[in-house]
């Protein structure tokens, strides 16, 4: 038998907290069960916070793509427009 505990954690670890009509969905993901809640690239374990590591550090977006290959060049592109736009403000307070 399941405890309540055991099924509400599993139900927090499933939950994703980017609406699905949000600009982000088809990049970012944000789930509690998935790398502690840090916001990821859809389909991947890669924190987002990595790229901007990288650029920061002045990397070429090419040897970020090559260090992390689950990361697609759309993906990255779009997610450094999404962060000049603003949108991913307040992302690691879902």
């Amino acid at each position: 038998m399941v405890s309540a505990t055991n099924r509400s954690l599993a139900a927090r670890s499933e939950r994703e907290l980017v609406p699905l009509d949000s600009p982000l969905s088809a990049y970012v993901s944000v789930n509690p069960g998935r790398m502690h809640g840090e916001p990821c690239f859809v389909g991947s374990r890669v924190p987002v916070q990595i790229l901007f590591d990288h650029l920061r550090a002045g990397d070429a977006l090419d040897l970020f793509l090559k260090d992390f290959p689950p990361v697609t060049r759309v993906q990255a592109v779009a997610v450094i427009d999404l962060a000049a736009m603003g949108f991913l403000d307040g992302l690691r307070r879902l």
